[in-house]
């Protein structure tokens, strides 16, 4: 069902964040990567760690819309968006394992990375697109049609969406310039780090973007409906302060590393002004709050 498809995303998307955020070194363990020291190393693990927060936004996401109370079309369109997304990110390690990376769009396999972890993912990575194409077929096969929100939340959601784009398309189109603005000559000298730091960085873009997708796909297959905006944009305010507490360790990450930070009090800023907006916006919105059994 739609329910057990967006259970289990939920699950995988959670585990994949932990690992990613609390078990970084564990999980590259796993994958039998090399390990890396230094300022390499660090810079892996600042950026691993950004990706395990968009992981676990995904979970966000699919831990509120696969409950009883939310909406069946918009559930449905959450598969969707689930299969679409973990299909995208199927293609790119099908591309790198095999060693048919795009020019200009995905990287090559790093010689830190054995490919037959790169290969495993392909299986999970597989099934997860098949439970969710199930579930969307279950929900009734919803084909929204693609818009920017309407009604409630709908101004928080799209400022939201216009943060997301910015760091999305950026990370995909441009990732050196974008990385050079933020964090100048770190990741040049990150060594044998470097290669699957750029994978990390790849993956992070694809994420934003996919989560762009999947937002417009959910808010659209019913239009206006003030639970479904309240759901989504309640995630993206979770995630946005997920994100504050990691930026809030920079200052001892640049005094320990020597790192020059220049736009991070204006990407704080951004954020914060961002968050709190929203956040007010969430706690302005009149809502019943309704006994139920436990989700």
């Amino acid at each position: 069902t739609a329910q057990k498809a967006c259970a289990i995303t939920q699950v995988v998307s959670m585990l994949f964040g932990i690992g990613m955020l609390f078990f970084p070194e564990k999980m590259m363990e796993t994958y039998k990567g090399a390990p890396f020291t230094g300022d390499g190393k660090t810079m892996f693990l600042y950026v691993f760690g950004m990706m395990g927060t968009l992981m676990a936004h995904g979970a966000m996401i699919n831990a509120t819309m696969r409950l009883d109370s939310a909406n069946a079309t918009a559930r449905g369109a959450t598969c969707l968006g689930n299969a679409i997304g973990w299909g995208i990110f199927l293609f790119i390690d099908a591309v790198m394992a095999f060693g048919l990376p795009v020019p200009g769009v995905t990287n090559a396999l790093p010689s830190s990375m054995p490919a037959d972890g790169i290969k495993a993912n392909l299986v999970l990575f597989a099934a997860i697109v098949g439970v969710n194409v199930l579930g969307w077929k279950d929900a009734g096969s919803p084909k929204p049609s693609v818009a920017l929100p309407t009604g409630v939340m709908a101004l928080p959601l799209k400022i939201l969406l216009a943060d997301a784009l910015f760091w999305g398309a950026g990370t995909v189109l441009a990732p050196e310039k974008m990385f050079d603005m933020y964090l100048p000559g770190v990741i040049a000298k990150s060594g044998s780090a470097k290669a699957m730091t750029w994978v990390m960085i790849e993956r992070m873009g694809f994420s934003v973007i996919t989560t762009i997708i999947s937002t417009l796909l959910i808010t659209s297959a019913v239009p206006g409906d003030a639970d479904t905006n309240y759901r989504i944009a309640r995630s993206f305010v979770y995630r946005n302060f997920m994100f504050l507490g990691f930026v809030s360790r920079d200052n001892v990450i640049r005094a320990a590393t020597g790192w020059s930070m220049p736009l991070a009090t204006q990407n704080n800023l951004q954020m914060l002004g961002i968050t709190l907006f929203c956040a007010t916006q969430l706690g302005a919105t009149n809502i019943t709050v309704r006994k139920t059994k436990s989700a």
